[in-house]
């Protein structure tokens, strides 16, 4: 049989809200889910057509493999490497198969980038290449028993499957919220001015919200302030925000005072000049006097998980802008 996807229906030539692979990740279509993080999706393919066989999709729209930059193909890779350790060190297995189909000639039957994964025990007498093979048919030329992996034993229910290989969540940063929104944010940007990105991790008594954006043609500290207003902006509750920010820009008008100083000045600098991204930081000083809100300046491009992957985040919204 052809190793295809269990959903056979072709993204290509469409637009992506069309593709089956985005509308799992945007959870419209539900799945056997395996592993995730911020940019990598892994799951059950449906087919079940091999014990475990595990599909591992960027979270970013790709055709192909042949498409997909260099990048994200690298954060594919490092969550394959991850899930096939696990199958092995945790789940019994002795080693896994990974492979990629690229484009319709090579069996490719979904087109948002995927690899797969086949965990693999000794003796378990299935050969992958382009086709599985196993015990129970007729010897081909090349001395290979073709065979569908469904007719060496009965299928195992793919729920049941995916409890047995799922990896655990991973340790989420022990933050110690006492009852206040913990926000970290981060800005970006390729030219300043230039395109730019930007993002918020939002953690409140256990739980996260993630939210990102960019824009075409802006500066570094318009998106160090956009990551802190979109935040802010998404708070509900009446609880006091800690806000960590590797901006001394944002941090220090607050912390040092030159905001009040702008607004007793009429928006001007010490100078006399015209304070940049007024809009901005009206728009900030709306949330803030709504909240209690605490800046906090953190060493960027440091040790600190949550600010690591806000600038993750917001590089990649850059991204999908040059693209």
């Amino acid at each position: 049989m052809r190793l295809a996807c269990g959903l056979r229906a072709k993204c290509k030539g469409r637009k992506m809200k069309d593709c089956l692979f985005c509308k799992i990740i945007a959870g419209e279509i539900p799945c056997w889910k395996i592993y995730e993080d911020d940019f990598v999706l892994a799951f059950l393919d449906i087919a079940n057509d091999a014990y475990g066989h595990t599909l591992v999709i960027p979270k970013k729209h790709y055709q192909s493999l042949s498409t997909c930059d260099s990048q994200t193909l690298a954060r594919v890779m490092d969550a394959v490497k991850k899930i096939g350790n696990h199958f092995v060190n945790e789940c019994g297995f002795d080693g896994f198969n990974v492979f990629n189909n690229c484009g319709q000639a090579a069996d490719q039957s979904i087109m948002h980038m995927h690899m797969h994964i086949v965990p693999r025990k000794n003796e378990d007498e299935v050969i992958v290449s382009t086709k599985f093979c196993g015990k129970g048919s007729e010897v081909d030329a090349d001395g290979h028993r073709r065979v569908q992996i469904d007719e060496i034993g009965d299928k195992i229910d793919l729920q049941e499957i995916c409890e047995k290989l799922r990896l655990p969540e991973e340790e989420k940063p022990q933050i110690d919220d006492n009852g206040q929104v913990v926000l970290y944010t981060d800005g970006a940007c390729s030219g300043n001015p230039g395109a730019g990105g930007w993002a918020a991790i939002l953690s409140y008594n256990g739980k996260e919200k993630v939210l990102s954006g960019g824009e075409a043609n802006t500066t570094n500290n318009r998106m160090e302030l956009m990551a802190v207003i979109s935040g802010l902006e998404s708070v509900k509750l009446d609880v006091p925000v800690q806000v960590f920010s590797d901006s001394a820009y944002v941090v220090n008008a607050y912390l040092k005072n030159w905001l009040a100083g702008w607004q007793k000045n009429a928006w001007k600098t010490a100078g006399g000049s015209e304070v940049q991204n007024k809009d901005l930081w009206q728009r900030l000083l709306a949330q803030t006097e709504r909240l209690d809100v605490t800046f906090n300046k953190v060493k960027g491009h440091s040790d600190n998980s949550q600010n690591n992957r806000c600038d993750a985040l917001a590089r990649e919204e850059i991204k999908k802008l040059q693209e």
